[in-house]
């Protein structure tokens, strides 16, 4: 998958049915960073929540004004701007 270039607040996310969540982030203006963790924090999530075997995994972007971090950010060692 091609990052985006969109400005903008960049996340790690999860959904659950209809629930969803903001793993790792805010990552301002870089989709890479989100998409190169993605993997990681569905890891972690596992670990910490074995029905999260069965969440779907992914990104999104934010306004620029949106900063919530992240819910992962400390356990997957992030020390990310918010």
């Amino acid at each position: 998958m091609m990052p985006d270039t969109k400005p903008g607040n960049y996340y790690v996310t999860v959904i659950d049915g209809r629930k969803t969540g903001i793993l790792a982030g805010p990552f301002p203006n870089d989709h890479a960073t989100a998409l190169g963790l993605v993997d990681r924090a569905r890891t972690v999530a596992c670990e910490l929540n074995p029905r999260a075997h069965f969440y779907s995994f992914g990104t999104a972007r934010f306004p620029s004004d949106f900063t919530t971090p992240g819910v992962l950010n400390k356990e997957l060692g992030l020390a990310v701007a918010a």
